[in-house]
């Protein structure tokens, strides 16, 4: 479990970089958000695929409906959240980001019938009380697209969390298995990625751009493909609940990058605000009350059949 959860730090720490840096040449490049994905999405898998060796190329994954769903997720989960940070800061999207954790142990508990442990609620409703203070301060104009565009990325996160556990490849003690799967989820949701867009408005010369290209390349190989590998990990070795939980600590170490590349000049504008900050160490202290609840219900559980 120990093993588990520094897994899971990593995952946190490579997704909050992730965003930041995504943040910064979306905004600083004026780049196609589709075709800035599409490269980064590609080139990870790419370079998954050929980690995980030429006897695994990840064929059993691509046969899979479940990996296909969950390239779907991927894709509008990826969507959504890109158009989200295009318009607040990594802090305020990481922030409103968080209720998928109670939407995700919702899940977890209908699907898999593991109920959420005693007074686990109290961090619920700390996570989902510092999301909706956050909400009352967007301006008016920001405010139905903001909400729709969180919702929606809920719903995904949901979605590809719970079948990510599910899923056979995931589950697999082979490690060459999982890189391949991550790979072939990356592949999947960048070849869904171009026909959502061919079937949009085709493919402008923008679309192309040689600076989308590399920074796409980079940031998937060095980003995107790690991010993918230790979350597929840490869902397996801590299931969906904790990894999601793992996850909201990501305003926090987001705002920190993000900051920080506002200092370096890298971008000319920073929504930093005191009051987010509050809000985003409201959501770790809802969060730390929740992995509390869980590990002190597994140690009751624990002595109970000690004791027994």
């Amino acid at each position: 479990m120990q093993h588990g959860w520094v897994i899971s730090f990593g995952a946190v720490l490579s997704w909050a970089l992730l965003s930041a840096v995504t943040r910064v040449v979306l905004v600083r490049f004026d780049l196609d958000p589709w075709g800035f994905s599409f490269v980064q999405l590609t080139a990870g898998g790419l370079v998954l695929l050929l980690f995980s060796g030429k006897a695994s190329f990840a064929k059993t994954s691509f046969q899979r409906p479940s990996t296909w769903i969950i390239g779907i997720f991927r894709v509008l989960s990826a969507s959504f959240y890109t158009a989200l940070l295009a318009i607040v800061s990594v802090l305020e999207a990481g922030i409103m980001g968080a209720i998928s954790m109670s939407f995700v142990a919702v899940a977890v508990w209908l699907v898999f019938s593991r109920p959420p442990a005693k007074c686990e609620w109290v961090g619920h409703l700390i996570v989902l009380g510092c999301a909706a203070a956050l909400v009352l301060r967007l301006e008016p104009s920001l405010l139905v697209l903001t909400l729709t565009l969180v919702f929606a990325n809920t719903i995904c996160v949901v979605g590809m969390t719970v079948l990510a556990e599910m899923h056979p490849d995931n589950l697999s003690d082979d490690p060459s298995v999982r890189i391949g799967f991550s790979g072939a989820v990356l592949l999947v949701t960048a070849g869904i990625f171009l026909l959502v867009r061919l079937a949009q408005a085709g493919l402008s010369v923008g679309f192309w751009d040689w600076k989308l290209v590399f920074l796409g390349a980079l940031v998937g190989v060095f980003l995107r493909a790690p991010s993918m590998v230790l979350a597929f990990s840490s869902i397996r070795l801590v299931g969906s609940q904790n990894y999601t939980a793992a996850t909201a600590f990501l305003p926090l170490i987001g705002m920190v990058i993000e900051h920080s590349f506002y200092l370096l000049g890298w971008i000319d504008v920073s929504r930093f605000e005191l009051e987010f900050l509050y809000l985003g160490i409201g959501t770790a202290i809802g969060t730390i009350a929740v992995l509390v609840a869980r590990a002190t219900a597994r140690k009751e559980l624990s002595s109970q059949i000690a004791a027994k």
